[in-house]
């Protein structure tokens, strides 16, 4: 029927189009006559079914606005709705030359024609310039210009509201931005953006029709949000009157919502109620006024008998388990008559469905139409919120946050102040209410830096109230609000986002610096939905609980959420994972769309579960780092499987329920094992006794036919071997604390070995499974490696080197990582095949055309050339003499050319051949190739020296010092030690960054002989530089530099001490006048560092001070002269030694600078 109805109507249109197109314009009576009988054919057509083609609806177009004049009014208006009818109705695009003919038509309709018609040639032009705004740049002035078309007639009081509208709607569709095109003018775009602005505080005050004011707010919002989202830019002085219009609208149509618009919003440091919390033990009553605005008022709406039931268990379980915990912890939350009350609390909409919420009205479809616009404008607004919320710097946002979020208990229940949570908790439109959360989200996602001033310590304020007080309060606020939203809510889709909200907020609170409570109360109400019908709320759950378990550093409050409820008596876990008591650890409370079993069931399960595991320490603090070695509690607890583990293991394996086998949806299996990543990552100890579990559980995934589930095993594999090789390197660690044997790690490898990482490497066809799967066997630590047995240590070797030739270049980069951490090994840089094999598959790969390759291949390069210094220091002579020395020239030459490439590759080639410099032996020496090597080595380490980026920089000094200690080096005689002191000197003097002039320093002070530093004025510039680097030191430009400053001057000391340890008679001459020209300078740097603490070196250094002194009284039992022996006394008074100086004065100064190659 519909079809034959389609046919019929295209083939009058096509009849209609041939006689039109006859048609030629000719100012007579039977022309009009004829074009009006054939336009009102082609008026009277239904064009809600598609049934024109795009070629006739742009031959019937250009046509009519070519035979139709202007000043014809009424012909003109049948055109527009003709015209309207194929681009809003049928949706067809236009083609360029029709469509400017078309809009140069419109326009000059809407400047010659009547009032009465303006409106409906609006509707026409707005449907016209949808997306169209990059074809149609020369009409932008004629529309947009401030004398334009659209402007004025927004602008003028008197316009009618239907010409109003049409002008807005027109502006709204101009700002529609079509991705990757052209866009209007910044000027076009802020004459918009005030125009529409300047509505939002206008509309609310004129008189103005309420459903065409909805209208207009609407199309004015989604202006703004055009606007911000396309051109990215926000004038600081608009944001407030935005903010302020936003605001406003957020509650349009809301019971008590504000009626007028304030001019502007003005950033607050969130003060404006008292944050202190009330007295427990003094409530204040509530009035029945209250406790009838928090419910929503009398209900109105009867529920439907079959979700009575399971809303009045889920409130039931959610107001026991919030009480209970209020029990536990009096002083972070309401009494518990309140808190119970602000737990019950229902708003209207939770009691209706929503078809009679939003459509049912007894005095007809009017009001309900109107509270569906109303709707509307809420969501435009929220929308626009979340937009400009992305558009504006977390900072300056964060000025705001007062406007939006409660920030404490007494602004969060107050009826009289409208924040976010207003429409969270009572907007009856659940689109107002994801709104509203996706707005939040934004509002608290990246802020983690400036929520980590929040303190919530328990000090009584009186006048004054810190701001950390301030944050904390409403971060507490933040919690309360959003659990009592999850109590409420039973929307699906608003659930998730509910849910997403709470884990973005987790993600960016410094619970560390919060009293505990918090993270415990979110768990017990997360915990009632893990079981939900709808996979997408369990996902999000699932992320929630991944959240609070990637929490840094770990805290006593999340240990014991995640140990077990009960401790076992027994130590032994079962590896079978059928055998799982998985039920007992999971649900705390549950509801009718929890699946699969019954709610009777569960509401007796959690009752006697009682939310097992979560319980907050009574007097702990959030703040101390779990002890989760020593607390003999939680070990005990540990013993057992956590109902954590067993939640995501019963999601990510298939399981048996009442219709038979059941495996979940994809998302919740792979959240699941990124939530068992996070706990491998952060809280291992909790759940080391697992390890059986896990083991079982990564050997089937591995086995998994989806792609996706491998990449999130290996991922997890990743973190879990890297947390069992800290567990094993940890010298904190004692067989008590229950950690595990080197056995038990041993076996878990030799168990994944055994196949499953073997077949992944040999035959997996997802190149990211194989690289992260490389990367997870880097984490095999050396004490397990050396433990393997030797076919696993033979599998692991010729499955790396393997695939360091492989085609994906991913793979390569992970596999030649893998190399340049095998090469370490004690047990593998002793064996001189290996690293033969290592250093050809190093040198092959050096020359690879990805980047990333090539930058991995270099840091492999450099370990393998430290393995080389590592075998020297210990004496291996065999394995030096059977080194090869044509691999070593080529490791030499292609150190080199790295030195060359980008900077990324060049830091760790300036690594390598420091270390090649510092290893050659003697008989390499000999050879003439050698020779040049070493200058064209020392060359490339001077340019990398004085340019590049600093980690370059400071890389190639240090690699120079690692140099200095190869004394077979003819450093005094070679050519380039001149050009290499002078490099060194000008960077410890000027450089701008600290750690490289630390590491100039430091390479100033590593030559071993006299002879080294060249002839007596190369010395002295080398004296002369260290003594005005102490002057530059204290000249800091950047603050981030300051920390570094003491590191600094204690390494320019140690050098200026050696190199009096080195000084002879003969440089006293010119060393004389830098004396005494700045002798003041060096006896205060000389007397700072004496008394500054030297940790482990600090026996050495006062060595060197007495080593120094005897020197200095040996040279003065020669023969001086007056100059050098003044001089002399100088240096004796810096080189004294304050044998009475007390440990107490040795000031700690704290650094996070290790000399070192980075």
């Amino acid at each position: 029927m519909m079809e034959s109805s389609r046919h019929g109507e295209r083939a009058t249109f096509q009849n209609c189009l041939k006689r039109l197109l006859k048609i030629t314009h000719r100012d007579d009576v039977s022309s009009k006559t004829d074009i009006n009988v054939l336009v009102d054919e082609l008026i009277a057509l239904d064009y809600s079914q598609k049934f024109v083609d795009e070629e006739d609806a742009n031959n019937l177009i250009r046509h009519i606005c070519k035979i139709i004049p202007v000043y014809e009014e009424q012909m003109s208006v049948k055109a527009c709705q003709i015209i309207h009818s194929l681009t809003a109705k049928q949706q067809l695009s236009l083609e360029q030359q029709v469509l400017q003919s078309t809009t140069e038509f419109l326009i000059s309709a809407v400047q010659r024609i009547s009032h009465w018609a303006t409106a409906e040639i609006l509707q026409t032009l707005g449907a016209v310039v949808y997306e169209n705004i990059d074809r149609l740049s020369q009409f932008h002035e004629v529309l947009l210009g401030s004398q334009g078309v659209l402007i004025p007639l927004i602008k003028e009081n008197a316009t009618s509201e239907d010409i109003l509208k049409g002008a807005v709607q027109c502006v709204e569709n101009l700002t529609f931005r079509v991705s990757s095109e052209d866009y209007m003018e910044d000027k076009y775009a802020a004459i918009c953006f005030h125009t529409l602005l300047e509505l939002l505080h206008r509309v609310p005050v004129a008189n103005i029709e309420s459903g065409i004011q909805c209208k207009i707010l609407i199309c004015s919002l989604r202006g703004l949000q055009n606007l911000l989202t396309a051109t990215k830019i926000m004038p600081s002085e608009n944001l407030g009157p935005l903010l302020a219009g936003i605001r406003a609208f957020m509650f349009h149509g809301l019971p008590g919502a504000p009626v007028s618009v304030p001019e502007s919003l003005y950033p607050t440091p969130l003060s404006q109620y008292d944050p202190s919390p009330s007295s427990p033990t003094k409530p204040e009553p509530q009035t029945n006024d209250e406790s009838s605005a928090k419910s929503g008022g009398p209900k109105k709406y009867k529920k439907k008998k079959a979700k009575k039931g399971a809303e009045a268990a889920r409130n039931a379980t959610a107001k026991s388990s919030q009480d209970k915990d209020e029990d536990e912890n009096e002083e972070t939350e309401l009494p518990k008559s309140r808190a119970a009350e602000s737990v019950s609390f229902r708003p209207n909409w939770a009691k209706i469905s929503s078809s009679e919420s939003e459509y049912s009205d007894t005095e007809g479809g009017q009001s309900s139409r109107l509270r569906s616009q109303h709707a509307k404008v809420r969501q435009c607004a929220l929308a626009c919120l979340h937009t400009t919320i992305k558009s504006i710097n977390k900072r300056v946002m964060f000025g705001y946050w007062s406007s939006f979020i409660p920030d404490s208990i007494a602004a969060g229940n107050s009826p009289q102040v409208h924040t976010l949570f207003t429409v969270i908790l009572k907007d009856p439109s659940p689109k107002c209410r994801m709104g509203a959360l996706a707005a939040l989200t934004a509002l608290i996602d990246g802020t983690k830096t400036l929520m980590a001033t929040a303190d919530d310590s328990e000090q009584k304020f009186t006048t004054f109230v810190p701001f950390s007080a301030i944050l904390a309060s409403t971060i507490r606020e933040l919690h309360r609000c959003l659990l009592l939203a999850l109590v409420s809510e039973n929307i699906p889709l608003t659930l998730t986002q509910l849910i997403k909200c709470i884990s973005t907020l987790i993600g960016n609170v410094p619970y560390s610096r919060m009293r505990p409570g918090l993270l415990s109360r979110v768990v017990k109400q997360v915990r009632n939905f893990i079981t939900y019908r709808d996979p997408n709320v369990r996902v999000a759950c699932l992320t929630c609980l991944g959240a609070v378990a990637a929490i840094q550093p770990p805290l006593m409050e999340i240990c014991h959420i995640i140990q077990p409820a009960r401790p076992s008596s027994h130590t032994s876990v079962s590896r079978d994972i059928d055998h799982l008591n998985v039920d007992s650890g999971i649900s705390s409370g549950n509801q009718s769309n929890s699946s699969p079993n019954t709610e009777n069931s569960m509401i007796e399960e959690s009752k006697e579960n009682s939310s097992p595991g979560v319980r907050t320490p009574v007097g702990a603090h959030s703040g101390i780092q779990t002890p989760v070695y020593t607390e003999g509690s939680l070990n005990a607890h540990a013993h057992s499987v956590s109902w954590l583990v067993k939640l995501c293991v019963r999601n990510v394996l298939p399981h048996t329920s009442e219709n038979g086998e059941h495996t979940e949806p994809l998302p919740v299996r792979l959240e699941s094992l990124q939530v068992l990543a996070h706990l491998a990552k952060g809280y291992f100890p909790i759940i080391r006794n697992s390890l059986p579990v896990l083991l079982d559980l990564i050997l089937k995934c591995y086995m998994d036919q989806d792609q996706v589930v491998r990449l999130h095993t290996s991922k997890l594999v990743d973190d879990l071997t890297q947390a069992l090789q800290r567990e094993v390197q940890s010298t904190e660690l004692t067989d008590s604390s229950g950690r595990l044997s080197l056995q038990q790690v041993t076996e878990f490898w030799v168990s994944l070995l055994n196949g499953a990482i073997t077949n992944i490497l040999q035959t997996e066809s997802n190149c990211a499974v194989k690289a992260t799967t490389c990367d997870c066997v880097s984490n095999i630590a050396p004490q397990v490696y050396a433990s393997l047995p030797v076919d696993k240590k033979v599998l692991c070797i010729t499955l790396i080197l393997g695939l360091t030739s492989d085609e994906d270049k991913i793979v390569r980069s992970s596999a030649l990582r893998t190399v340049g951490v095998f090469v370490l090994f004690p047990c593998l840089k002793e064996d001189v095949c290996f690293v033969a094999d290592a250093a050809n598959a190093i040198l092959t790969s050096m020359e690879d055309t990805c980047l990333n390759v090539r930058f991995k291949t270099a840091w492999s390069l450099a370990n393998l050339c430290d393995a080389l210094v590592m075998n020297k220091i210990e004496g291996d002579n065999d394995f030096m003499n059977d080194f090869s020395d044509l691999l070593l020239q080529k490791l030499f030459t292609t150190s080199i050319k790295a030195c060359q490439d980008s900077d990324k590759v060049k830091s760790n080639a300036v690594r390598a051949l420091g270390n090649i410099l510092r290893y050659l032996p003697i008989r390499s020496l000999a050879k003439s190739s050698f020779r040049t090597s070493v200058e064209n080595g020392v060359r490339a380490l001077i340019k990398n020296i004085s340019s590049g980026t600093m980690k370059l920089r400071w890389n190639a000094c240090y690699a120079v010092s690692n140099m200095f200690k190869n004394t077979l080096l003819n450093f005094g005689g070679a050519p380039w030690t001149r050009d290499l002191m002078i490099t060194l000197c000008g960077v410890v003097k000027d450089c701008k960054n600290f750690k490289v002039r630390i590491n100039a320093a430091l390479a100033l002070g590593s030559p071993a002989e006299r002879s080294h530093y060249g002839d007596c004025r190369l010395f002295a510039f080398v004296w002369e530089s260290l003594v005005i680097a102490l002057e530059t030191s204290e000249d800091i430009t950047d603050f981030a530099e300051f920390k570094y400053r003491n590191n600094l001057n204690n390494q320019i000391c140690t050098s200026i001490l050696h190199l009096v340890i080195l000084l002879q008679a003969i440089d006293l001459d010119l060393l004389h006048q830098v004396f005494l020209e700045r002798s003041q300078v060096i006896a205060v740097h000389f007397d700072r560092f004496r008394t500054s603490p030297q940790d482990s070196s600090s026996a050495l250094t006062e060595a060197d001070l007495i080593q120094a002194k005897d020197h200095l009284l040996t040279l003065l039992s020669g023969h001086m002269t007056e100059g050098q022996r003044s001089a002399l006394c100088l240096l004796q008074q810096l080189c004294r030694i304050d044998e009475n100086l007390n440990e107490e004065e040795r000031v700690q100064e704290k650094s996070a600078f290790k000399e070192i190659y980075d």
